[in-house]
């Protein structure tokens, strides 16, 4: 794999979730800028950061990006998604699947996953958003790749922003986790344990799921975050198992006679082989039964 782990760690449908202890002697509300949300539930305080699509898509400029149509979500799925559950996780699926099309400059697809996005919000109570002034803009879009990118961005943030105005934060929360996993089996789909630098990306995911799973479990009184918490538990419990170690570097150790990598800051997470093929296979699994699909790897 080339480039395509850029895609999955600064995706625009990626909500990174950072949870804050409410007795923690902290300003919380100190640098936040416009893309943050900050949601008091009366016990603890969350705040959703949405990377801006500078950071987003930096990376497609790099010429190695790789494109595989086998891995989307078909759109001829959505006529599957017939409760709220299935429509609102794959609402964040094809999200990700729009960004990565429109990052890939691949218009046709681009439009042909806006207009899956633009169905799918009719069902989920989203068809505000799509006023006359971005159903034009889906239907005269530029092939540019610019064009593309700025008008999924647009979309996404509407849609954030009124998920954020009317308080819907179970849907949001199920959004977010059809968006996490679609990203990363874009992505475990075409690494090997031998590409380092996704590797390293991969496993500083623990720190993404376990606030993503932070989120969702604020709102687990609603039975279909309750499901979607069922099929990531394997996701969460993996990542848990996950050693951190304190390290100044990002070289290759062995550690008991296995090979591992040692990513992040200062703190460092180590994940093998077996851990990311046995990563591998829980992300497919949890994916193909949220959206209805049986891809392999």
């Amino acid at each position: 794999m080339k480039k395509l782990a850029y895609l999955v760690f600064f995706m625009v449908p990626f909500l990174l979730v950072m949870g804050c202890n409410p007795d923690k002697d902290t300003d919380d509300n100190t640098n936040l800028d416009d893309s943050t949300t900050v949601i008091d539930d009366g016990t603890s305080k969350i705040f959703y950061l949405v990377p801006s699509p500078e950071d987003v898509f930096g990376f497609a400029d790099d010429q190695d990006l790789i494109f595989n149509k086998d891995f989307l979500n078909p759109v001829d799925n959505l006529a599957k998604y017939n409760d709220v559950k299935l429509q609102e996780f794959n609402f964040g699926v094809y999200a990700a699947d729009l960004a990565y099309c429109a990052a890939s400059n691949k218009n046709d697809e681009t439009v042909q996953y806006l207009n899956v996005v633009r169905e799918l919000s009719q069902k989920v109570g989203l068809a505000d958003v799509f006023n006359e002034s971005l159903v034009y803009r889906i239907e005269h879009v530029s092939p540019v790749k610019d064009s593309l990118i700025s008008l999924s961005n647009d979309t996404y943030f509407d849609i954030m922003r009124f998920l954020e105005r009317n308080d819907r934060q179970t849907t949001l929360s199920i959004m977010a986790a059809g968006g996490w996993i679609e990203s990363m089996f874009l992505v475990v789909n075409q690494t090997e344990y031998s590409d380092v630098n996704t590797i390293q990306k991969i496993a500083d995911q623990k720190i993404i799921i376990s606030n993503l799973w932070m989120f969702l479990s604020q709102n687990e009184t609603d039975p279909n975050v309750k499901a979607v918490l069922d099929e990531f538990k394997p996701i969460f419990d993996l990542y848990q198992s996950l050693d951190v170690v304190a390290s100044d570097n990002n070289n290759i150790i062995t550690d008991d006679n296995e090979t591992v990598f040692v990513v992040g800051g200062n703190n460092k997470t180590l994940i093998s082989d077996a851990q990311y093929q046995e990563l591998k296979n829980i992300i497919v699994d949890a994916r193909n039964k949220l959206t209805l699909n049986n891809v392999t790897l």
